[in-house]
């Protein structure tokens, strides 16, 4: 059974809205139509994957909104079976039915390679040579067995979507400053870097081992940035970016989160206290996106981050068919904290004066070095932490001499 749909992103969420209109096809498979529809279980139409065009630039980036956000406006009488359908898929404004078959299998993976075809060819060459690195160096899922924990890393196709929406809702471009909050081994911040080449990529890791496989990793790609350079190379989509500063710390440790324009966190996980402390700092910066992977009700209902929906997308991850639905919001103009604390201090960049917390100046100046003075540092880290001697049980428990 074929269901052409309309998604009118339009719709009302409590008071927030997405303002982008989006017409696709979505295709749900159903074994039988002798199953009534009541027997249905709800993941079958929940696994409806967007029709797309070979030659389409923008539809095939966005997805359904999960069935529970969306209201459903009905405008047409349609069969009682119809209809059972249409309470089904809550979200959706059926506007045909297609009786004469249902999707097969084989339609069901075209259409899925459509997808994934039309994100992977919008991969710049010099994005996946960074990530050719860090897979040899740390592997696909992250950890790779050296003493670090393994979490959920996005796959590249579902990084590059995200940056897709973020370019075309938010003016992610040459000249933004990006901040991922719990970096790990630096993925987001190396792929910002490349595409689409930001001014300053920051990534800030609490855990030290994350941190340090995260500096094995850039490490890496300052190796084969000079390695380029010394060959000449002078396509663009070649050219491996650098302005890249991962740093270990805490970020509750800043007050603000300027001077980044957009703030950027896989914050599936993170703890209750650490979101307040953040939507705290949020609303005091003049930052004016914000990218995750929580929901208005947890980021705006509940913890107060002063933001609206822009758009959002669902991803996929390594090592697992685990996938969760990102989020792209844009700071509320209408609100204000009702108590302002003192302003951020400010420092010169490009001709300009921009906020910057105190925690991120050093950071922000190193990015401007040159490629050789940046990789000297880098390697000097991880040579130094990598020879320390790790301690062992009489060393602690023995008294000195």
């Amino acid at each position: 059974m074929k269901i052409v749909v309309k998604l009118n992103t339009q719709s009302r969420y409590k008071d927030y809205y997405i303002k982008e209109r989006v017409v696709v096809k979505g295709l749900v498979h159903v074994k039988s139509n002798k199953i009534a529809c009541s027997d249905m279980q709800r993941n079958q139409f929940s696994s409806m994957v967007p029709k797309v065009s070979g030659n389409s630039v923008n539809g095939y980036l966005l997805t359904p909104s999960p069935l529970n956000q969306l209201s459903v406006s009905r405008n047409s009488a349609i069969s009682t079976f119809k209809k059972s359908v249409e309470g089904t898929l809550r979200s959706l404004l059926i506007d045909k039915v297609d009786t004469k078959g249902y999707l097969s299998l084989d339609e069901l993976k075209c259409d899925k390679r459509l997808l994934h075809s039309a994100v992977t060819n919008s991969i710049q060459s010099n994005t996946r040579k960074v990530y050719s690195l860090v897979s040899r160096m740390t592997g696909r899922i992250g950890g790779n067995g050296n003493g670090g924990a393994i979490y959920g890393e996005l796959t590249i196709g579902s990084m590059q979507k995200i940056i897709e929406l973020m370019k075309k809702h938010t003016n992610f471009n040459e000249n933004s400053r990006f901040i991922d909050v719990g970096c790990g081994l630096g993925k987001p911040n190396l792929h910002v870097a490349q595409d689409p080449g930001v001014q300053f990529s920051y990534g800030v890791e609490m855990e030290r081992v994350r941190w340090l496989l995260g500096m094995c990793n850039l490490n890496q790609v300052l190796d084969e940035a000079l390695n380029q350079k010394s060959k000449g190379k002078t396509e663009k989509k070649d050219i491996i970016g650098y302005n890249c500063v991962i740093e270990h710390g805490d970020i509750i440790d800043a007050d603000y989160l300027d001077p980044f324009t957009h703030v950027y966190m896989f914050d599936i996980g993170f703890p209750p206290k650490l979101f307040k402390k953040l939507s705290m700092m949020f609303n005091r910066s003049k930052s004016p996106f914000l990218i995750c992977y929580h929901s208005p009700r947890v980021i705006i209902d509940r913890f107060r981050f002063e933001v609206e929906l822009l758009i959002q997308t669902q991803t996929s991850m390594h090592g697992s068919s685990e996938g969760h639905m990102g989020y792209i919001y844009r700071r509320s103009q209408h609100k204000y904290m009702s108590k302002k604390n003192k302003a951020c201090p400010t420092i010169s960049s490009n001709n300009e004066n921009i906020p910057c917390d105190p925690m991120f100046i050093s950071a922000l100046k190193s990015s401007r070095r040159d490629l050789e003075a940046i990789s000297i540092d880098v390697r000097n880290i991880v040579i130094k932490n990598l020879s320390c001697s790790r301690s062992t049980r009489n060393n602690i428990i023995s008294p000195s001499k």
